[in-house]
């Protein structure tokens, strides 16, 4: 009876385990081109900011997109006000469409990723949401922090 329930214990950690490693690896796709690694800037207007869910009064934001492993994740972009700490987000890319994964309220990648397409013309980078799955309202808020101006190449 104690091996039954050993083998039981164990049979249902495997797709536990699966899943987590699954998550840990982040959003199906490759590293960035290299056009789109970088630092990125874009300033949003008060109509914006009035829009997210988190208490927000920075204007400037930073896209920072490196093909560098991070943590467990074998990539990460950061999105932060500039001059200040922000989120660290798995992503990958499939051609134009960038992908960056949920996470948690410990800032942990969950399940689900949300997509984006992505344009460069110049030194200007434009995001047009595809899907967001991510359910955290503050999460949201890179919605319309990714999408509402271009992003210009920093540097």
């Amino acid at each position: 009876m104690r091996r039954l329930v050993l083998l039981l214990s164990a049979l249902c950690l495997v797709p536990a385990v699966a899943l987590a490693a699954r998550t840990a690896a982040g959003p199906p796709g490759r590293a960035a081109p290299k056009a789109l690694v970088g630092t990125w800037r874009t300033t949003l207007d008060q109509a914006d900011i009035k829009k997210l869910a988190a208490q927000e009064t920075h204007k400037t934001w930073e896209l920072v997109i490196v093909n560098g492993k991070y943590l467990s994740y074998p990539r990460a972009l950061g999105l932060r006000p500039r001059g200040v700490k922000g989120d660290t987000v798995p992503f990958a890319v499939s051609g134009h469409r960038l992908f960056v994964s949920c996470l948690n309220d410990l800032g942990l990648a969950t399940a689900g990723y949300g997509a984006y397409n992505w344009a460069i013309s110049g030194k200007t980078l434009q995001l047009k949401l595809l899907k967001e799955p991510c359910k955290d309202r503050i999460l949201r808020d890179r919605i319309v922090i990714l999408t509402s101006h271009v992003w210009r190449r920093a540097g």
